[in-house]
């Protein structure tokens, strides 16, 4: 017999993903509104090592090598607010392909969803 336990593990990773794209699509959209998303840093000792070498990269382009040490360890929070909506965050490829799977579901449930509300709504009208 096939155990539901599967589908709350799906539920629960899918529920989490789209609260994540749903809270930083609002940060993104309304970035100007909130001065920390503007001003604010993000230790990169606490990411993963790709936001360091991307800093790294990005100063050293900018020619900010010695300018500005205390940000020489840190990222803008825009950098992660960004990765986590568009999957880059968990990444690269795979991140935007699990998200890519998580809008299949997502328009799959939501097809569902109308078409099953329409059967339960002819049954009563019939």
């Amino acid at each position: 017999m096939f155990s539901l336990g599967y589908f709350k593990v799906v539920s629960l990773i899918s529920s989490t993903l789209l609260l994540i794209i749903g809270v930083t699509g609002i940060l993104y959209n309304h970035h100007h509104d909130f001065r920390f998303l503007r001003e604010g840093r993000v230790p990169a000792k606490i990411l993963p090592g790709k936001y360091q070498e991307r800093l790294d990269r990005t100063r050293e382009s900018q020619g900010l090598g010695d300018l500005f040490p205390e940000e020489a360890h840190s990222v803008p929070v825009m950098w992660l607010v960004i990765d986590l909506h568009n999957g880059e965050f968990f990444g690269g490829f795979w991140g935007r392909i699990l998200y890519d799977i998580l809008g299949g579901v997502l328009i799959i449930l939501s097809v569902t969803g109308i078409v099953m509300y329409f059967r339960i709504r002819k049954r009563k009208i019939l």
